[in-house]
């Protein structure tokens, strides 16, 4: 999602006119923020710190994002530093006014070419309403606001027109929690039959377990311009962490659902995100998510400590557990995890 903003705001300032900078010569500065966790937050605030210190009359320091929606963290910073614009999730596309540009359309081409990859990125829908109880996203970027169809066909026709060449291209579409759109596996395989060009593939992030549903499964399986890559995360492989996260599904469901995905889909490879020491985990919680890990063998998983952040219901939990338990039970399945990937 970031990445995706990141290069609109690129994209319409190099519309502008605007070139790319360096940290020492660029004479506007913005930081996009992401609050999803406190060590991200913490990066973000060394770096505006580090730029500050050298901040000239002329040089224009522009903060926004996640970060700038959590209540009060505007006037902290803009206290603490030269700031000169602070914008929250829902007052982005008013930056350009900041600055004293027009608005740009929706799709630009994002930064990202990995592997001979070219990505673009659609957002589908805005906010969320699942509240996992560690999660901030809810009170950062708001309720779930679905885009009409037509206008996301409108854009996906206008970003077809303008994918030349043949290397290897995916069209993501994006929400908080993007399967929640109605009728999504139906628009999904919409937009993948107006892909006539056999290097043009679709994918969506990021998706719900809870509504990765059986038509989905065959819109995946039987569109072959269908990306065959798909990410869903887990979170935990414990029931009653994932029932203590508000996630909606069992680990049972869940595995139920990627067997299904694998048996469809042969060649399918599937990612997923995982949280160490949430809180009341115990030695016992985190051996059965060791033990999922081991079962399930995701081709690739993105695995992080838990992170408290203030206002989640989380957050207010007894049993909070110290950073070292968590980074140790990270690390265990970061290297469980290398093993099976590299298999």
């Amino acid at each position: 999602m970031n990445v995706h903003e990141s290069a609109k705001i690129s994209g319409a300032l190099e519309g502008k006119g605007y070139t790319k900078g360096s940290s020492t010569t660029a004479d506007i500065h913005i930081f996009n923020t992401c609050c999803i966790r406190d060590t991200a937050e913490q990066k973000i605030q060394s770096h505006i710190a580090t730029l500050c210190k050298n901040k000239t009359p002329e040089m224009v320091v522009a903060v926004i994002g996640c970060m700038s929606q959590r209540e009060g963290v505007a006037k902290k910073l803009q206290s603490r530093y030269p700031i000169d614009i602070v914008l929250g999730t829902h007052q982005i596309d008013k930056l350009l006014e900041f600055l004293g540009c027009e608005d740009a359309p929706h799709a630009f081409k994002a930064d990202l070419t990995t592997q001979g990859v070219t990505a673009y990125y659609i957002n589908i829908s805005f906010g969320c309403e699942n509240f996992c109880s560690y999660c901030i996203v809810p009170f950062v970027r708001g309720k779930l606001v679905h885009r009409e169809s037509a206008e996301i066909e409108k854009e996906f026709d206008a970003l077809l027109n303008q994918i030349k060449g043949d290397e290897k291209t995916i069209i993501y579409l994006l929400g908080q929690n993007v399967n929640s759109y109605p009728g999504f596996p139906g628009l999904l395989n919409s937009l993948a039959n107006k892909t006539t060009k056999p290097n043009v593939f679709l994918n969506f992030l990021s998706s719900h377990p809870k509504d990765f549903g059986d038509e989905l499964i065959n819109v995946i399986a039987t569109n072959n311009q269908v990306d065959k890559n798909i990410h869903l995360p887990i979170q935990s492989g414990c029931n009653k962490i994932l029932k203590a996260m508000n996630r909606g599904y069992t680990t049972e469901d869940y595995l139920a659902k990627l067997e299904k995905l694998r048996s469809a889909v042969p060649t399918v490879t599937v990612t997923t995100d995982i949280i160490c020491g949430f809180p009341g985990e115990t030695e016992e919680d985190f051996a059965e998510t060791f033990a999922f890990m081991e079962k399930v063998r995701f081709n690739a998983a993105f695995i992080f400590p838990y992170s408290r952040r203030s206002g989640t219901v989380a957050d207010k939990l007894p049993e909070q557990l110290d950073m070292k338990t968590k980074r140790k039970r990270a690390t265990e399945l970061i290297n469980l995890q290398r093993e099976i990937s590299k298999k």
